[in-house]
């Protein structure tokens, strides 16, 4: 009797193994970190946490690049909730990077007041950052697979990835050596983008999308920055995630997008449904090459 639950409990948890799938659910169980510095700007030196699963064997991982959030002023590589997220994630087969990049100073602030052309210094510095990090890593012995980037963020941070994988021309012309860093696919949380005519047919990669209706910080579908008024210093348009995935709807390009009902822009703490479902997304779109176009506002 003993031997046969003994042989029950065997087989239910290799049918529990084999049902895990890579790159959507925890299939390590540890993960190893380290930091790197991987630039100076000024007097910043600027740095990246690098998450990878132990006892990896496979030869190319994909790179997941965490932006984190923060308006430009606030939010850190290493706050304790991009810790969680990123061994989260390399649990599930990735290698990931959560990165710096540089913060406004104490005398700076992202507002109505900002004249536009600060705001683009900022994004650019922003993008700049994160392509020097990606750059960085590619040149290491970290096993990655430079066809399978994925790039996620939240505001601030989504802004950023919008503007390395759709706005190019941002900054002008690009450095060498970012010229063959490509992004296979994002993962955007309350971000927009100046203008989504940007986006083509060679361009557009397959994209995740959430945000809340009610954002009054980066406009859900089309509008002014922060609610800025035409009278003010700082105010231009964006083009938020619902008037992005039109635009992908348009080019026939897979996207997913959830928006959510009487929500603003602090959204963070998604349903974990709705974010497994991103993974879900990646796996099938980004590395199998299905094709997959989904709208849900709820």
């Amino acid at each position: 009797m003993r031997y046969k639950i003994l042989l029950l409990i065997l087989i239910l948890n290799c049918l529990l193994t084999y049902s895990q799938t890579r790159y959507v659910d925890a299939v390590f169980n540890e993960v190893s970190s380290k930091t790197y510095n991987y630039a100076l700007k000024n007097l910043d030196t600027l740095k990246f946490d690098l998450y990878q699963p132990v006892n990896d064997d496979f030869k190319k991982r994909p790179l997941f690049i965490i932006i984190h959030g923060g308006g430009f002023k606030s939010g850190a590589r290493n706050d304790k909730s991009l810790i969680s997220l990123a061994n989260g994630i390399a649990k599930k087969g990735y290698v990931v990077a959560s990165v710096d990049y540089r913060l406004l100073d104490k005398q700076t602030i992202f507002n109505c007041d900002l004249p536009f052309t600060e705001a683009l210094k900022i994004y650019t510095n922003a993008e700049e950052d994160v392509l020097e990090a990606i750059s960085y890593i590619l040149r290491g012995n970290f096993k990655i697979d430079t066809k399978k980037i994925i790039l996620f963020g939240t505001s601030a941070g989504a802004e950023t990835l919008l503007n390395i994988a759709y706005n190019k021309q941002l900054l002008g012309k690009r450095s060498k050596r970012y010229k063959n860093i490509s992004i296979a696919g994002i993962i955007s949380i309350s971000g927009a983008i100046l203008n989504s005519n940007v986006i083509n047919k060679l361009n557009a990669v397959p994209s995740v999308f959430y945000h809340g209706t009610e954002d009054k910080v980066i406009p859900y579908y089309q509008g002014a920055h922060r609610s800025c008024s035409p009278l003010d210093k700082g105010y231009f348009v964006m083009d938020g995630s619902k008037k992005i995935v039109e635009k992908l709807e348009s080019l026939h390009k897979s996207f997913m997008f959830y928006g959510y009902k009487n929500k603003g822009h602090n959204i963070l703490n998604l349903p974990s449904e709705d974010f497994k479902e991103a993974f879900i997304f990646i796996k099938k779109v980004v590395f199998d090459g299905s094709f997959y176009q989904m709208s849900l506002v709820k």
